[in-house]
């Protein structure tokens, strides 16, 4: 099966981790404390461009599940919330699906959960299925998303700083890329079973 527009999307972005992380390498040498900022931000984007696989999933899902009319819609209307049945269902129901995506996280698994149910998919098969193929548990799988999402959030709402340590928290080069793994690893085996 050919690899979802999401997934197009997710690489592209995967790509620019990828290039800050190239940048990240050199100030290793001449700038340590650079380096870690890159990198920071580069894990902030990682964890982007799975919000953004699963936006790009969803719109296209919820739109689907929309046009197939009463009770589909309304259930992507309730998920959505502030817009109706008709309005996700009508002419320009995908503009009013991707405005109210827009206001939403899907990282934590408990939100990605609730977009597949919005779409009319059951996240525990999908949950299952991708932890067959990779040989994993889905307890595990969704506990190392939180994870990941919350190491964002340490970056993004705390400015990665300790305030018992009073420093930034660690960062270095693995942990970029064993975020990098794991998301990669995500979106590519969320893909293959949706």
């Amino acid at each position: 099966m050919a690899a979802s527009f999401a997934l197009a999307v997710f690489n592209r972005l995967i790509e620019q981790v990828d290039q800050i992380e190239l940048v990240a390498k050199q100030m290793d040498e001449t700038d340590p404390p650079a380096a870690r900022v890159l990198r920071r931000s580069a894990l902030v984007l990682a964890v982007a461009a799975i919000d953004t696989y699963f936006h790009e999933q969803a719109a296209t899902r919820l739109r689907h599940a929309a046009l197939l009319g009463a009770p589909h819609d309304a259930r992507v209307a309730n998920f959505l919330r502030n817009v109706s049945a008709g309005e996700v269902s009508g002419v320009a129901g995908e503009s009013y699906i991707r405005l109210r995506l827009s206001f939403m996280t899907l990282v934590a698994p408990s939100r990605v959960d609730a977009a597949i149910t919005a779409w009319g998919g059951d996240p525990e098969t999908v949950w299952r299925d991708y932890c067959f193929a990779r040989g994993s548990r889905a307890d595990r799988e969704r506990r190392q998303l939180e994870l990941l999402y919350d190491r964002r959030n340490q970056i993004a709402h705390e400015g990665d700083w300790d305030s018992v340590q009073l420093d930034f928290r660690t960062m270095t080069q693995s942990h970029l890329d064993d975020c990098v793994t794991a998301l990669r690893g995500l979106a590519t085996g969320i893909d293959a079973v949706l």
